[in-house]
Formats: structure tokens, C-alpha cells, sequence
């Protein structure tokens, strides 16, 4: 019997040593067996090189592992680097056994394994081109699966997504301390469906419980939804069930909730420390997406997981936890597999050696200019489409093709010169790091072409967030230490075209006449003594496309354009700070407190207000007059706090830990708060964040200066004066400071005076 219907997600029945496919077919979700896909490894030895005797000897030495169940001799590609494929073994074992043959092959002196990172349901993922949340058609024989075929194609840009059941489930603690402990009894649980909320409480906590299985079982959810599930409500909800002798069934195939407890990890990860929780909480036929630890789950709808498991080819519930780095490392695993290349278990492509003086020459970064800090009228705002993505596609950048030889042993007309760096790319062949990110490249570009034409935008607005953030992570992972196909001369060979790109645009738009205000890496600012003018404008963005041969759009024009002062030197600007209006009134900022996440509520809001009163002005001129009344609404705001108007709420401060608690030497704010917290019973680790008020910054006690927001009394008084140098620092970030020299501002000098440079 043929069944068509949505592949929801895929689990192994370790009982029956099979895969389950969770398929979605007339509203109903049921879990099928399919026993048509054995995982396997792939295996590398001096021996396979060797005489037949030693190859069949060596096989059958396999053979003998009571996990494997065949072998068999392939050639494959052993590296990117490799011109031809060499004799590897491909060794197959069953689904319950996989990780454990490759840990046991692992250990055999002189082999090398293949592949072991590629888990056995994404295996079958991509050698079924299936994907989770894509339509199959499935051959049924009685509960069983014997063929499956997708019916998307993961290029689609355009398609349907299923219909899905999702409930949300909010856990509240009966606890007397601050924090709640496991044995305090569950207060009652909140179940969120379908906009409308449902309050189990019932007269005991077992009673609690079962109302909750009820109400799973009622519900029938394909998606459950929680905030810290993974780090502790689940954990807490098996410790309540043991108490009460009652057990919890999440997972569709049965499988009754429990959750050993695992140590959190805390790592260095894109310029900060990242806290990642110790458990993982996945259910066998539904999705558990915890909140807290998902970077593409929106309460909008699941569009963003549901395209990077297409992208990716992983399970739902791993995409929904998994960081940009590791969909990127997915994606080029999926390329990898189907060209036949194996996949190391360690990085091989270690950095060409350099003097001292090359790597001073070469490792320079993206392109910024240095802008004067001022009020700029009239200016047009120009930007490339996913600049350092489409670089490695268009010029084929990847590790392999990256040459650093003087004479080449091929043919020259295979070369191209990387700008300013003397280094070459071989286009003799398709760089894997460029064949992965053309399709991501490709749907971005397509997604936001629906959404400018107004087409579903919002379900097109988070596919695509989910592709920027790939690409945005693809420059930075092609440069990680531990990137399987990563080389730090890729890296280098990105940033040397995206300088070139960029100087030949300033070029371009200095012959026709602009003015170049600033410039950051892939977006430039220009202006013209004329009003601007459309066409011409685009005439410039074609003529850069041909130049650069990629894609330059009109991102905007400005009114007027701010680039503020250093705190520090007063004549130099921040080179990642701007704000200004564009023409048709919509406000755009960048770098400033309003940007920030550790700004607090009310600095935020005071300068919102003054930035909109700022926005009144039509040019510079007006700009400048309206200073003194932006100084005012600051004025405001400080008034507030010296009278204290001012919700504590509003006021609360954030800082990430860099390291554990006890760690600490200094008393910086974040460190007293996490010691506070800790003595107060709550466990902190590197990477998590710390909720506080300043209370007496000055204090020569540094418990006096901050007091964590979860242990504020009716007691706690903010420092308003602390405050209130933050609001002039806010000021201060949106007006140059010649121009504020040229003003008399009210009482701006003695406040000024109290804040201490950066």
C-alpha cells in the first residue's frame, strides 16, 4: 500500500534494532518501522596498500567484531586534496551499535576511521535524500516501511510545510528560598494550546502529574515547547514523578520521561563564552524545542528549524540546538558525502608555514574606513548581498583550492591571483566549501526576493534568518581550528577580495562623482553636492555589480547621518557606531546603547526619545538646533530617577560570566553578582547571564556597588546618580562632540564631568 504524508522526524527502536519514521499523513502522526538502512563506517590502513593476504586478513580481522555486520572494499576520497580515490573498506553494523564499532575501530593502531561523526539517522537522511518536515511517499506492508521516496527537493524555495500540533508547558514551584529546590513540590503547571491556556492544579502534586499526562494524551502534540527544559524542568519533572510513583510518557513510542543528569558545558564561541546545558532532551516522535537553548525557534512558527533540516539533513530536534557552526558543518558533510569524500575525524589541513613579515602582510582583516565624526546630509547607504558567502562561491575559495606554490604544476589559466597576497585559487576543480554555500547563497537571495515582493513574508523572513546566520558563520568556520575542511589561507584569501571589492567600489564611486563617507567591509556611505538621484544611484550599484561581479543594492537614503565621537579621542570616530533617518522617516541605528543588549530599559528608552527628537530635523542645520532639546528629554529622564519615578524593573543590568564564579580575582559588577548568587544557593557556570541593580557603585564594599536582581528586598534603593551618568553617556553617543562644545546645555557640564572615560 502507497502512503503519502509529511517526515516528521526519524528515531532508532532499539528493541527492534530498526529506524522509526515518525510520518504525518490526514492529521494523525503514527511511528512506522523501516528496516531497509544499516550505518556505516568507513575504515583506512597501510594494509589495504598492501598484498591481497594482508587485505583479506585484515578484513576478516573486522569481520570478527560481533557489531559488524558486512564489508565491503570502495574507493573513496580520503582528503579534498586528493586527485584520485584510494581502496578503504566501508564497514556496516546495526543502528544500536554504531557509535560502539567506531570507538573499538578507533583503537586499532595504524587505522584511521571515516565518517564517525555522521550519527546513523542523518546517514540515512542524506543516502535517502529525505529530510525531516519534507512530503514522502512511503510503501506500506502492514506497520512496516519497505520503501520511501521524498517528494520535495531540497533546493525548493517554494513549498508547503505541515500542519503541526504544538502545546507549551510552563512548570511553577511550591518553594519558600529564593530558588527553587528539587524537593520542593510542583505549585501547578500552565499548558499553553492554541492561544488559550490551560492551569493543572490539583488538590496533590501526583494528581498534578497525572492531569498533565491527560492532557498530552488528549492534545496529541507534534512540537512541545518549553523555556529551560533541557537544563532543568525536565530533570525536575522526573525527580517529582519518582517522588509520587507516577510516570510521565512525553515520547509517542511509550518511552516514559527520564533524565540523567549531565555536567553543562561552558566554551569559547564566536568572540564570547557560550554556557550550553548539560542535558539534552529529545522525545522519540515529538519535538522538544527548549527555548533557552534554540537559535531558530520563533513563537511566529517553526520555519526557521524546519529550513535548516532541509539545508542540513539532521533531526529536528538537533537542528533546534545546534549552533550556526554546526549547521555550516552539516551542510558541508552532506556536500562531502554524496562526492564521495570522506570525512576525517580530526582537522589535516594545518596553516602553511610563514615569516613573520608575510603573516604581518597578509593577515589584515576586512576593510573599514576611518570616517570624521559628523552630521552628514544626504547620504546613500549602498551594501553587497552576503558579500564573504558569495566571495568563496564566485571565486571558488575552499581549502583545496587555495595555492600557495611559485610555479605552478598545472597550467596557469587554472589560477587566479588572490589581491594583494601571494596567494593563488585553483580552479581546476569546485572547492567543497564553495559547492556547500551556493545553494545557501542561492535560497537567501530567493527568499528575500519574496519577501520584498510581499509574499508570505513572515514565513520567508525566518527561513532566511536562518540561512544569514549559516552565512554569516561560513567566513569565520572556514578559519576555525577544529573546521573539518578549514584552512586559515581560505580565510586569509576571503578578506584579501573582500578589501580589493571594496577599494574598487570606493574607486567607482569616486569617478562618478560621490563623496565616500565611510565604509565597513562590505557597505559603503556616499554622498553627492547634489540632491540624490535614483537613477544615478543605480547606475552606480550596476556598475559595481559588473566590476565585482556581485550583487550592489540601494540599502537606503538618509536624511541625515550621525557618526559620533570617541569617548576617548574626541576627533575619531567608532567604526561600528552610526544612526541616522532615512528619507522616509524610519530610524536606523547601529552600535549605540539602544543596540546593546547590556543596556537597561530606561537608559534604552531615554535615548529612543532623544534620538525621535533628533529625528525632527530635516537636515544638519536643524539637526544642530534641535540638540539642546534632545539635552532636555535627558534631562527628563534624570529628573526621574533623582526623584525616584523609576520602576527597578527598568533599570536591571545584564552581564555574561567569562568564567565559573569562584574564578574570579576582580570585583568586577558580574563577579560580585554571581558570587551573591551562589552564596544564596544557585548554581552558575561560565557563559550564563546575571541579572543586577546598581545600588552604590562608589562603595569601597563590593557587595554595596550591585545586588542581583533575583535577591532585591522592598528595602533595595537604586543609585540614581549612577544612572544618570549612563543617560549622559546615551547623549553623548548620538552627538558629535564639536557640536556639543558649540552648545550651552544646562547643567551638561557637571554631569559630564562625572563620567568616566570608557
Amino acid at each position: 500500500m502507497m502512503v503519502q504524508g509529511w517526515l516528521l522526524d526519524a528515531s532508532i527502536d532499539r528493541d527492534r534494532d530498526a529506524l522509526t519514521l515518525w510520518i504525518k499523513s490526514n492529521g494523525q502522526t503514527r511511528g512506522c518501522v523501516y528496516r531497509g538502512f544499516q550505518p556505516s563506517v568507513f575504515v583506512s590502513t597501510g594494509l589495504l596498500g598492501s598484498g591481497e593476504r594482508e587485505r583479506d586478513s585484515f578484513r576478516h580481522a573486522i569481520m570478527e567484531h560481533e557489531a559488524v555486520t558486512r564489508v565491503e572494499a570502495v574507493r573513496k576520497y580520503l582528503s579534498v586534496y586528493d586527485d584520485h580515490p584510494s581502496d578503504v573498506l566501508e564497514v556496516f553494523t546495526r543502528l544500536n551499535s554504531f557509535h560502539e564499532l567506531a570507538r573499538d575501530l578507533e583503537q586499532i593502531p595504524g587505522v584511521t576511521v571515516y565518517h564517525a561523526d555522521i550519527n546513523p539517522v542523518q546517514q540515512f537522511f542524506i543516502a535517502e535524500e529525505v529530510f525531516p518536515f519534507g512530503r514522502v511517499e512511503v510503501e506500506m506492508r502492514g506497520e512496516e516501511i519497505t520503501k520511501i521516496k521524498c517528494l520535495d527537493r531540497r533546493e525548493d524555495t517554494e513549498y508547503e510545510t505541515p500542519e503541526l500540533e504544538e502545546m507549551q508547558i510552563e512548570v511553577f514551584v511550591d518553594t519558600k528560598g529564593l530558588f527553587p529546590r528539587d524537593e520542593d513540590p510542583i505549585h501547578h503547571i500552565e499548558v499553553h494550546h492554541r492561544k488559550k491556556t490551560i492551569v493543572v492544579q490539583e488538590e496533590d502534586e501526583r494528581e498534578t502529574l497525572l492531569h498533565l499526562q491527560r492532557l498530552i494524551d488528549t492534545i496529541d502534540p507534534d512540537i512541545i515547547v518549553t523555556r529551560g527544559g533541557d537544563e532543568d524542568l525536565f530533570r525536575y519533572l522526573s525527580l517529582r514523578c519518582k517522588v509520587n510513583g507516577v510516570v510521565l510518557v512525553f515520547s509517542r513510542d511509550g518511552t516514559p520521561l527520564s533524565v540523567t543528569h549531565r555536567e553543562h558545558q561552558s566554551f569559547w564561541q564566536y568572540n564570547q563564552v557560550v554556557f550550553r546545558a548539560g542535558n539534552q532532551v529529545m522525545f522519540n516522535g515529538r519535538i522538544h524545542i527548549d527555548r533557552a537553548e534554540s537559535l531558530y525557534y520563533s513563537p511566529s512558527g517553526l520555519e526557521g528549524i524546519i529550513e535548516g533540516c532541509r539545508l542540513a539533513l539532521v533531526q529536528p530536534q538537533r537542528v533546534a540546538r545546534m549552533s550556526i557552526g554546526s549547521i555550516n558543518a552539516a551542510v558541508q558533510y552532506y556536500t562531502a558525502y554524496k562526492r564521495g569524500i570522506l570525512i576525517p575525524p580530526v582537522k589535516r589541513n594545518p596553516e602553511f608555514l610563514k615569516t613573520m613579515t608575510a603573516l604581518a602582510a597578509i593577515d589584515r582583516g576586512g576593510l573599514i574606513l576611518q570616517p570624521e565624526p559628523d552630521v552628514y546630509d544626504s547620504v546613500i547607504e549602498c551594501d553587497f548581498a552576503s558579500m564573504y558567502p558569495t566571495l568563496m562561491v564566485t571565486r571558488n575559495i575552499s581549502p583545496e583550492t587555495v595555492c600557495a606554490r611559485i610555479e605552478c604544476p598545472h597550467d596557469y589559466k587554472y589560477c587566479i591571483d588572490v589581491p594583494g597576497v601571494d596567494l593563488r585559487i585553483c580552479n581546476r576543480r569546485r572547492g567543497i566549501v564553495a559547492e556547500s554555500l551556493e545553494l545557501v547563497v542561492r535560497k537567501r537571495a530567493a527568499f528575500k526576493r519574496a519577501i520584498a515582493q510581499g509574499r508570505e513574508s513572515r514565513k520567508y523572513e525566518l527561513m532566511q534568518n536562518t540561512l544569514k546566520g549559516v552565512l554569516v558563520s561560513c567566513f569565520g568556520y572556514l578559519g576555525f581550528r577544529n573546521a573539518r575542511f578549514g584552512r586559515v589561507e581560505a580565510h586569509t584569501a576571503v578578506t584579501a577580495f573582500a578589501r580589493d571589492v571594496l577599494l574598487t567600489t570606493q574607486a567607482i564611486g569616486e569617478s562618478m562623482g560621490f563623496e565616500v563617507i565611510h565604509g565597513i567591509v562590505d557597505s559603503l556611505w556616499l554622498r553627492s553636492a547634489e540632491k540624490p538621484d535614483y537613477d544615478r544611484v543605480q547606475e552606480f550599484c550596476r556598475a559595481v555589480s559588473g566590476a565585482v561581479g556581485i550583487e550592489m543594492s540601494l540599502k537606503g537614503t538618509y536624511r541625515w547621518m550621525v557618526i559620533p565621537s570617541s569617548r576617548i579621542h574626541s576627533s575619531i570616530s567608532p567604526m561600528n557606531r552610526y544612526y541616522g533617518v532615512y528619507l522616509n522617516g524610519s530610524i536606523r541605528t547601529r552600535g549605540i546603547e539602544t543596540r546593546r543588549r547590556d543596556t537597561c530599559l530606561y537608559v534604552g528608552d531615554c535615548q529612543k526619545e532623544m534620538i525621535k527628537t533628533l529625528a525632527r530635523a530635516k537636515d544638519r542645520r536643524e539637526f544642530i538646533k534641535m540638540i539642546p532639546s534632545a539635552w532636555e528629554v535627558c534631562r527628563d529622564f534624570i529628573d526621574g530617577l533623582l526623584e525616584g519615578d523609576v520602576d527597578i524593573r527598568d533599570l536591571v543590568l545584564h552581564s555574561r560570566l567569562t568564567r565559573m564564579p569562584h574564578e574570579y580575582r576582580t570585583t568586577s559588577r558580574a563577579s560580585v553578582v554571581a558570587r551573591q548568587l551562589v552564596t544564596a544557593g544557585r548554581e552558575l557556570c561560565a557563559g550564563q547571564k546575571v541579572r543586577y541593580i546598581l545600588t552604590e557603585p562608589d562603595s569601597m564594599n563590593p557587595n554595596r556597588r550591585v545586588r542581583a536582581l533575583e535577591l532585591l528586598d522592598p528595602a533595595t534603593r537604586y543609585d540614581s546618580h549612577a544612572y544618570a551618568i549612563l543617560c549622559v553617556r546615551a547623549f553623548e553617543s548620538l552627538i558629535p562632540a564639536q557640536l556639543i562644545d558649540s552648545q550651552e546645555l544646562d547643567s551638561y557640564e557637571s554631569l559630564a564631568s562625572a563620567v568616566p572615560p570608557d
